[in-house]
């Protein structure tokens, strides 16, 4: 059974071109499944790396991360900056602008 959720951040990166936003995807297809085992361990309960599509003329993706408890959050955000500090130069290539938002989480519902 998953661990509930008291946190969520949600951050959406728009790119300059659609090359930017490739080269995004794939910085996190090869590098984030080390990242997520290090957040899992430090109460980071679920991710979702997404790429928005509803937005003609627009490169744009997302990330959603869950974290079990604001202490989470706070570790998580440390294991974060470590982790990305040697892929900085390359994320930043991509050109990215990114929006963040943290929410307090009042109501969940999954399919089993």
């Amino acid at each position: 059974m998953a661990k509930p959720a008291a946190l969520m951040s949600y951050n959406v990166f728009t790119f300059p071109t659609e090359a930017q936003m490739l080269l995004h995807i794939k910085i996190w297809e090869v590098h984030f499944p080390a990242m997520f085992e290090k957040l899992q361990a430090k109460g980071c309960t679920a991710y979702s790396y997404n790429q928005i599509w509803n937005s003609p003329g627009t490169f744009k993706t997302s990330i959603m991360y869950e974290y079990e408890s604001p202490e989470a959050f706070r570790a998580c955000q440390e294991v974060m900056k470590d982790f990305t500090a040697p892929l900085m130069d390359e994320i930043k290539s991509t050109g990215a602008v990114i929006e963040a938002s943290r929410n307090v989480i009042r109501h969940s519902a999954r399919a089993d």
